[in-house]
């Protein structure tokens, strides 16, 4: 075997299926350490099972506690645990004992044989499919969990799924906090809001956490008011004590709420640079509009980044839109009057309206330097609705758009080239081609369009050149997974043909 430094087997291992370098832990010890990692770098614990029981043992070893980098933990387990009754296996079968067998060679015998055996598989399948045998009392896989959790000394990626489960109350705290230490530089939780206040008490041993991403639900379990006091006295102080590490903050809600009180309660973040919220289509969506408003006003000097999409999620299920979500935006905007340091702003148009995405725009362009407008089929009106508030603004800064779907013609090649003329990379997601805006797109099946209007379509770009565009990347793709765009590699040499300044390959 040849000797290579461990980089270059790091090299090779990027190359191989995750799988297939599990498998290779035999080569040699950089191999072995390469598999090591793979297998044990993510973790999850969410059903009780055998696998979960090998690995809470394995994990003991602290030479394989220190290769842990992502956690995952959903605590349903509990539930079974605490509900499931302990049964302990026969006792000749925790002895090793063979059970006596009946005598083969009467007719009786050998159906009571038949018997003992169908009984015998029952069992065996019975325990293979139950670790609740082998995990003893639940106070005791408790407390296994807290202290092999509490061994990982260096997990940085830390997910939690904890809503419902009313009977189980707090019991799931002890192992999840042990998770809790300065190493976990992004923490995910998918919780019950009436769950946040025991949980999130320890959030002072993630000193170094860089992100926050909150899926909120509800227990429908309290009254509004108390709804109010956990926001205020709980959720607020727990992201309060992240102040001086954290720099992205996630906002999620399984349905609408008033979380207003929440962000008056905020207090200044230094390093806040990435905001990300997915808001109800429903009222009260977010809340009073102030109180999203005022947080950007607070946090207009640190903000870089913002994240919008709209969700439909509620707990009555799929609800319409009792008002425009565009109006309780543009009410927000209006409590953000210091100048904002925003530099990139990305809205998913499947649900969030399109006024909403020209109202951020024109608020927010003037300093922007990349811009995503994708989840919807934007037609050509709406592209130059769009542009234009971003032409009105300013667009000096403006340097990557991702845009789309969007029906490809000449004409709107014109006109990202006339409302953009500083971009300098461009990515569009490409519905369907034409000759001519206005054109109905033509397809022979349902993948692949008609090649006559993509020949007009290159017929009409071969004489257009953009000497003034600065353009010196553009990239395309389809909207419809999994179909790949047609004669992709055409499309990057015509541009390169019409647009003088893009760089090639």
């Amino acid at each position: 075997m040849p000797v290579f430094p461990p980089e270059i087997w790091l090299q090779i291992a990027d190359y191989l299926p995750p799988l297939d370098v599990a498998d290779l832990y035999s080569v040699n010890s950089h191999w072995f350490d390469i598999a090591m990692n793979a297998r044990y770098r993510q973790i999850s614990f969410a059903f009780l099972n055998r696998t979960m029981l090998r690995d809470l043992t394995r994990l003991r070893d602290p030479a394989v506690a220190r290769r842990v980098r992502t956690l995952h933990i959903h605590p349903y387990f509990v539930k079974e645990v605490l509900e499931k009754p302990h049964q302990p296996r026969p006792a000749c079968l925790l002895a090793g004992q063979r059970p006596p067998h009946p005598h083969p060679h009467s007719l009786r015998g050998r159906f009571r044989l038949a018997g003992f055996f169908r009984d015998q598989k029952r069992l065996a399948r019975s325990v293979r499919t139950s670790a609740l045998l082998e995990c003893g009392s639940p106070t005791d896989l408790l407390r296994t969990m807290a202290e092999v959790i509490s061994g990982l000394p260096y997990i940085t990626h830390y997910h939690i799924a904890w809503s419902g489960l009313h009977s189980i109350q707090d019991l799931p705290v002890p192992f999840l906090a042990a998770a809790f230490r300065p190493s976990v530089l992004q923490l995910t939780l998918e919780i019950s809001l009436e769950k946040t206040a025991a949980l999130l008490c320890h959030t002072a041993a993630l000193e170094n956490l860089e992100e926050l991403d909150l899926f909120l639900r509800l227990d429908h379990l309290c009254l509004p008011e108390e709804y109010e006091r956990i926001l205020i006295d709980d959720l607020a102080p727990a992201i309060n004590r992240l102040h001086r590490s954290l720099q992205k903050l996630s906002l999620r809600l399984c349905e609408p709420l008033d979380i207003a009180p929440l962000f008056d309660s905020l207090r200044y973040m230094p390093l806040l640079d990435c905001l990300s919220l997915s808001i109800p289509m429903v009222r009260p969506h977010l809340g009073h509009p102030a109180g999203l408003g005022k947080f950007l006003d607070r946090h207009s000097h640190s903000l870089s980044h913002l994240v919008l999409r709209a969700t439909e999620l509620s707990g009555d299920g799929l609800t319409p839109a009792e008002d425009p979500l565009s109006e309780w935006i543009n009410d927000a905007l209006t409590y953000v009057t210091a100048p904002t340091k925003l530099r990139s702003l990305e809205a998913s148009l499947t649900l969030f309206p399109v006024e909403a995405a020209a109202m951020c725009l024109r608020r927010f362009a003037r300093t922007l330097h990349s811009l995503t407008l994708t989840g919807r089929h934007l037609p050509y009106d709406r592209v130059d609705a769009l542009l234009s508030a971003v032409r009105r603004a300013g667009t000096g800064r403006l340097h990557t758009l991702r845009l789309g779907a969007v029906t490809l013609s000449p004409e709107l090649v014109d006109l990202l080239a006339e409302k953009l003329p500083t971009l300098r990379r461009l990515e569009l997601l490409i519905k369907d081609v034409v000759g001519a805006e206005g054109d109905f797109p033509l397809y022979y099946d349902r993948a692949e369009q008609d090649d006559s209007q993509i020949g007009n379509f290159f017929g009409e770009m071969e004489t257009r050149r953009y000497p003034d565009w600065g353009l010196r990347s553009i990239s395309f793709a389809r909207s419809s997974f999994p179909y790949r765009l047609q004669y992709a590699a055409d499309y990057r040499e015509l541009f390169g043909e019409c647009i003088p300044s893009i760089v090639k390959n």
